[in-house]
């Protein structure tokens, strides 16, 4: 599948927000343009995956 998880979140933090972590997907699609960016809900991660096509 070739995921690469870019940054895991503490999912007792109750300080982070929908909105955090939206912003944390930006910033890192807008530096990998190249790769499909989301949020994995099993290990509360931003990962991404290379596009296809």
């Amino acid at each position: 599948m070739g995921k690469k998880v870019h940054k895991k979140i503490d999912r007792h933090n109750e300080s982070i927000t929908l909105a955090d972590i939206e912003q944390m997907i930006d910033e890192i699609q807008s530096k990998n343009p190249d790769r499909e960016v989301f949020f994995d809900g099993d290990e509360f991660a931003i990962c991404s995956r290379k596009k296809e096509g």
